[in-house]
């Protein structure tokens, strides 16, 4: 299991994301996760809904090629979730983090 913390945009909500999960999303094995975050090889952050989706919260993780995108409920159950998948090519700096090179 891996511990995301939000910011103070949505409360410093945590949430619990099962590697399994992350790296099925990211096409890797679970036990690449943890330390591919721990060296910021994967990005992650939490977006809080807004308005009609205001209670759900969007948790991404990015590597160098693709994006995985959790919605999610307070409880963190999950809502829906899509991968941006760009093979061979690098990830677009429009799929990243704002901010991010």
């Amino acid at each position: 299991m891996i511990e995301i913390d939000g910011n103070s945009q949505n409360g410093d909500q945590a949430f619990t994301v099962p590697a399994e999960i992350i790296a099925a999303g990211l096409r890797l094995l679970p036990q690449q996760v943890q330390p591919m975050l721990a060296g910021r090889q994967i990005t992650s952050w939490v977006e809080a809904g807004v308005d009609a989706d205001f209670g759900t919260f969007r948790i991404t993780f990015a590597n160098d090629r693709r994006r995985l995108r959790l919605v999610v409920d307070a409880l963190g159950s999950i809502i829906s979730q899509s991968t941006l998948d760009f093979g061979d090519q690098p990830l677009p700096p429009g799929a990243r983090r704002p901010g991010a090179v």
